[in-house]
């Protein structure tokens, strides 16, 4: 343990410098779910089928609701590796997120498809997978972030506001809404693998906010777990405060990152010039655009939805040129994803129900006061994202979402009570605008045995940004037998 945490040390403060039981085998038998295949009438080249679950894990005899699952059968049968299940982000991603249109190139899924089966879910209360239902006429108004911390009268007027729109989530929601913890969907998960896979272990990939899906299963189901990635991972050891001001960082950490790149790149569109004061001053004209630019930061250096286009956003709005921003801006909105007002509603309502039924009401506003005041020292930038609260854009998430919460954390925040786990990889980019690396370090350090991952890399998900880290996970999630304590992925090509 004590070399595990040298290492550490060593990953956060050279690596990162900017970032302040045994191997489970083969699942025992089951009675496998039936399951009726066709094809998704939403996601082409996709079959789904329909999973009853129980709506409270802890009574399998009560009420039930049905998870739309989703797989991409394996190109070569014969030589089939076995399944793959994806454990999606968000919260709030699903079935499109993973098979659906750009994101089935990003997610490698024509590649693994070769020789696997391929699976993913709605998660509760998304997509067709019982969607969380609030009422349209009780979300806020989108507000700009403010651009100053906020004292106790703001959080005061959030909780009154919060608790009028989380009202209608539970009265048209019902029961579900007390049920959307990562520990409830990794009951699901379960549920998912003994239909699947009934003789054999989990082989999975959690990335974003599907890592704390995984480490929810690893707690109750550690010795059905296979073969498992967490990448891109968020620490439910923290506080909420503590979670989104490591997140904050990490934002100004990649917008300084993106300023050199910029200077030293002559096809960066602000080459010459101040990128800062590019950005204050779109800051300052237009706020309601400020949380895009952190949307595309953690696209990294992605040519299309990364640094470039930022940049070639930022040049377009100094001319007084925004339409980049506010296509983008309307792309991020949950108004733009679907057409019933109430599921509409409901989207912003599933985010703060997971988030908040694994964090717990925000309630201290003093504490909340002096956390916006110490990120707004340390990341002027980007201190919005920790006080601010704009429900219906969801690329806008703080502490703000879960003040006015009205009950406390079904899944609190906890250390890992894993055992000894060889089977697991833990994965993260050094430098993760959505999910610092000194998360994953965290939870790495809290699984003993596990593997860690690291790819010197800007963007989200390794699994995404980089050709050697996806390489090494696919290999992990084939045999994680005689994989070293930890993998270092280097800098590959930038544009």
């Amino acid at each position: 343990m004590i070399n595990r945490m040298l290492t550490a040390c060593a990953i956060i403060c050279v690596i990162a410098p900017a970032l302040h039981a045994t191997g489970a085998g083969a699942a025992a038998p089951s009675n496998a779910a039936a399951l009726t295949w066709s094809p998704c009438k939403d996601v082409p080249d996709t079959e789904c089928a329909g999973l009853s679950v129980p709506l409270d894990p802890a009574k399998p005899d009560g009420a039930k609701l049905t998870l739309r699952l989703a797989r991409v059968p394996a190109q070569d049968q014969a030589h089939k590796k076995g399944v793959i299940v994806f454990l999606p982000g968000g919260p709030g991603a699903g079935i499109a997120s993973v098979f659906g249109g750009d994101n089935r190139k990003e997610q490698h899924i024509d590649e693994l498809s070769r020789r696997w089966d391929l699976a993913v879910f709605d998660p509760r209360g998304v997509g067709e997978s019982s969607p969380i239902r609030c009422s349209p006429q009780a979300v806020p108004s989108p507000a700009a972030p403010s651009l100053q911390p906020p004292g106790r009268p703001y959080y005061a007027n959030v909780a009154r506001v919060n608790a009028a729109y989380f009202k209608t989530c539970f009265d048209e929601s019902g029961e579900l809404m007390r049920h959307l913890s990562a520990a409830d969907t990794a009951a699901d998960v379960e549920q998912i693998r003994r239909a699947l896979t009934p003789n054999d272990g989990l082989i999975a990939y959690g990335g974003s906010y599907g890592s704390a899906y995984g480490q929810a299963y690893l707690e109750r189901f550690p010795t059905h777990v296979k073969a498992m990635v967490l990448d891109g991972v968020l620490d439910h050891s923290i506080d909420f405060p503590t979670f989104m001001a490591r997140n904050v960082r990490s934002v100004d950490d990649e917008f300084d990152r993106m300023v050199r790149w910029c200077a030293s790149s002559p096809s960066c569109a602000l080459h010459g010039t101040d990128v800062g004061a590019a950005y204050d001053a779109l800051a300052r004209a237009h706020a309601e655009f400020i949380p895009v630019v952190s949307q595309l930061l953690a696209a990294g250096s992605d040519p299309n939805f990364g640094w470039p286009a930022l940049a070639k956003m930022l040049a377009a709005a100094n001319t007084g040129d925004t339409a980049g921003f506010e296509e983008m801006r309307k792309a991020t909105s949950i108004a733009a994803v679907a057409t019933d007002a109430h599921v509409v509603a409901g989207k912003s309502g599933l985010f703060s129900g997971v988030i908040c039924s694994d964090y717990g009401p925000q309630s201290d506003y003093d504490a909340l006061v002096a956390g916006g005041r110490a990120v707004s020292n340390e990341a002027p930038r980007f201190a919005w994202k920790y006080w601010d609260y704009t429900p219906i854009l969801r690329a806008s998430a703080g502490v703000g979402d879960c003040v006015g919460w009205p009950i406390a954390a079904t899944y609190p925040p906890h250390k890992l009570r894993v055992g000894l786990h060889p089977n697991v990889m833990v994965a993260n980019p050094t430098h993760d605008p959505a999910t610092p690396l000194a998360n994953a370090v965290s939870v790495w350090l809290q699984i003993p045995q596990a593997r860690l991952l690291v790819a010197d890399s800007d963007g989200h998900q390794s699994w995404i940004v980089s050709k050697c880290a996806f390489e090494a996970e696919a290999r992990f999630l084939e045999d994680p037998t005689n994989y070293p304590s930890v993998t270092l992925c280097p800098l590959e090509a930038q544009p």
